[in-house]
């Protein structure tokens, strides 16, 4: 279920670049740097097909990468949890011969 998923997520990313890529333009330089274009406050325009095939395509990618985090086949859980479970792990560092290690840390004091 999970890589069936996956490919239709990838299928439709793929086709959505496609389809913002083969629309026109919908404003000029001009309107970047702030002066009235007609493009932005113009007339609304007519949605094409290729607009509303964005709107679909960009809806179904959202839903998609829901449906694939929430049946990822990963260990399912929180990660803050299982951090506090997890013992300590213990280190040994090697001392050069003929050093002894240290009897007390700083905060110990001496003995």
């Amino acid at each position: 279920m999970y890589y069936l998923l996956l490919t239709l997520f990838i299928i439709t990313a793929l086709l959505l670049v496609a389809v913002v890529l083969m629309q026109r333009s919908r404003g000029d330089v001009g309107t970047a740097f702030g002066g009235m274009g007609q493009g932005v406050f113009g007339p609304g325009g007519v949605d094409t097909i290729l607009t509303k095939a964005t709107y679909w395509l960009g809806f179904t990618l959202m839903f998609l990468a829901v449906l694939l985090a929430l049946t990822h086949p990963s260990k399912k859980g929180s990660l803050i949890k299982d951090e506090g479970q997890r013992s300590p792990v213990q280190t040994q560092q090697n001392l050069p011969q003929g050093q002894n290690p240290p009897l007390s840390t700083p905060a110990q004091g001496k003995p």
